[in-house]
């Protein structure tokens, strides 16, 4: 077994993360495959404290977020699109995580509140704001996967999916071997995020919902890095543990990954290994 690794799919390409390090790999379009590894540890290796239980949720999500947008903004600039400065692109990823935080943590407690008394019956109003956040989630991913951009970024996903079982496997990174690798993993992003729409129930259900419709709101974005710690102990529990509770997580995250995770081409499983190779150094990156 080789020591595991994470990853997101990229324009036309696939990043790899590893504690040291990580690569993007992009097919360019003259379809050669443009390599390059940056030497950056991983927040939980620069600080002990990040290691610990539930704090390490936060901080790993910060971590994998801006490492991804990073490596999305280089692929971009990579494949021939006019690169956004420095500024602009945090500016972006701040904004993106505001209306993430809007459309579903703020609306589905407000929508839920019309329909239920938050003071009275709390599990059933955040049961209801769950299910309405799920219903979102769906909508947008299943509205955005038609288009054909879209879809290959979602093949490009897959592709990232089956470099990592094999490498974590210590199979050959080879194209055959590589696709016939399952597409979904246990680790994955789409996992997390159905995870903190379970732990968001339970944690939102543990606080006083008062009267005052503001605070009530203000209270579920208050207590999100809660959410999103305890979602990350559920995954990083479920995935490295096999009884049945453990099982029943990792499927319910295999049935949201349906959504964001496409079978890719040999073609773009050839580029997730060009960028595996790169982060463990196996490869002379330019």
């Amino acid at each position: 077994m080789k020591r595991t690794i994470g990853g997101a799919a990229a324009l036309e390409g696939v990043m790899m993360k590893g504690p040291e390090a990580w690569a993007l790999a992009v097919r360019l379009k003259d379809g050669s495959i443009h390599v390059e590894r940056h030497e950056e540890k991983a927040l939980t290796h620069r600080y002990f404290w990040a290691r610990w239980p539930l704090v390490r949720g936060v901080v790993a999500l910060w971590d994998a977020l801006s490492v991804s947008y990073r490596a999305l903004a280089r692929s971009a600039e990579l494949y021939g699109e006019e690169p956004l400065p420095k500024g602009a692109l945090w500016a972006t990823m701040l904004f993106s995580l505001g209306v993430g935080v809007l459309l579903f943590i703020v609306l589905p407690g407000f929508l839920s509140g019309l329909l239920v008394d938050a003071a009275r019956l709390p599990l059933l109003y955040n049961l209801l704001a769950g299910a309405i956040k799920v219903a979102i989630l769906l909508g947008y991913l299943a509205f955005i996967g038609r288009t054909p951009e879209i879809r290959r970024f979602f093949m490009y996903h897959g592709a990232e999916h089956k470099a990592i079982h094999a490498h974590e496997k210590g199979l050959p990174l080879t194209v055959e071997t590589v696709m016939a690798q399952p597409r979904f993993h246990p680790r994955c992003g789409t996992t997390f995020i159905a995870f903190v729409i379970l732990a968001s129930v339970l944690v939102y259900s543990l606080i006083p919902a008062p009267e005052v419709l503001w605070w009530r709101l203000l209270a579920r974005v208050v207590f999100l890095p809660v959410v999103a710690a305890l979602a990350f102990e559920l995954l990083y529990f479920s995935a490295s543990h096999h009884d049945p509770f453990s099982r029943l997580l990792k499927e319910m995250g295999f049935r949201f990954q349906g959504l964001t995770v496409a079978e890719p081409t040999p073609e773009m499983v050839e580029v997730a290994i060009r960028s595996v190779k790169a982060l463990e150094a196996k490869e002379v990156v330019a």
